[in-house]
């Protein structure tokens, strides 16, 4: 593997310890985030929305990562390069943040989902037309068996379909894809955390200026919408940080293929906490996911 592909080091690939280490805060990063746009339908239906949402959580992203870099006693002041990557990156993530968090508000949760997660297999065509990962055919064909699973173990309906809805779904997509290629260059010249916190920095300012200017403040009303704001801001703090520091031992290709898991995730929460049944349908595209995932680590 390339530098490119497994993130800072001092000298070869990362251990066989430090590439599992940096799956496993990858599927954690998975679980985290799996639960996000659930919470977000709470907030949306206890009086908040989506501005307000994000704006709230890039606040709470910056502060808790802040209080790590301290804590932990990592670098604050980086190269000049990396730390306007991160800081472009962070718009590009304010964009990500808004267009996956608004289509909730006009498609179903399944739809957005699904259309969102189309960018592991963004992200695979993107390192290798950059050169820095070989894709091969079983890699594209393991990148497309997710995507196709996926549409089968959440389902999907072409019913009441909004044009905005796609189009800030789509929107989410891409810049997800750019956000993830951007950051697993630029950590290979700055700590995790640092590049993290510039990200998150740039990402809260582009959020605040349009909200102080043209955005209503609305904060929840009713007790689940509070438990929903915060659950916004808890999971996906945790899921971010956790999957850069994941992807610093792993790579973009790897790291995205596994947050594959997420939806996948969000299906089983639901079964568990909800009473939900998986259809046949629904096993299989699990299955189909799994296997994906299986062939592109066995291919490590």
């Amino acid at each position: 593997m390339t530098d490119a592909e497994t993130g800072p080091r001092d000298a070869g690939v990362p251990s066989f310890k430090l590439q599992a280490l940096g799956a496993a805060m990858v599927v954690f990063s998975a679980v985290a985030i799996a639960v996000v746009p659930s919470f977000a339908k709470l907030a949306y239906d206890g009086g908040s929305n989506t501005l307000s949402v994000i704006t709230g959580r890039s606040i709470f992203s910056i502060l808790v990562t802040l209080i790590l870099i301290l804590a932990m006693r990592q670098p604050l002041i980086i190269a000049r390069r990396p730390l306007i990557v991160s800081l472009v990156t962070g718009v590009f993530y304010a964009v990500m943040l808004y267009g996956y968090l608004g289509a909730v508000e006009y498609l179903a949760v399944s739809m957005v989902i699904l259309i969102y997660f189309i960018h592991p297999l963004l992200v695979g065509f993107i390192v290798m037309f950059l050169g820095q990962e070989r894709m091969t055919l079983i890699s594209v064909g393991a990148l497309a068996a997710a995507l196709a699973g996926l549409g089968l173990a959440i389902g999907f309906t072409f019913e009441t379909l909004s044009v905005t809805g796609l189009s800030l779904a789509a929107l989410a997509m891409v810049m997800a894809a750019i956000v993830i290629v951007c950051n697993a260059r630029t950590m290979r010249q700055a700590p995790a955390l640092a590049v993290g916190f510039y990200m998150m920095l740039s990402a809260g300012i582009a959020l605040a200026v349009p909200f102080v200017l043209f955005g209503t403040p609305a904060l929840p009303t009713t007790g689940l919408g509070w438990i929903g704001f915060a659950g916004v801001a808890a999971a996906a703090t945790a899921g971010t940080l956790t999957f850069m520091g994941g992807m610093a031992y792993i790579g973009a290709a790897r790291a995205a293929m596994i947050s594959n898991l997420e939806p996948i995730l969000g299906v089983l929460f639901a079964m568990a906490v909800l009473g939900e049944r998986v259809t046949l349908v629904q096993a299989i595209g699990i299955a189909m996911v799994l296997a994906a995932i299986a062939v592109m680590e066995w291919r490590r």
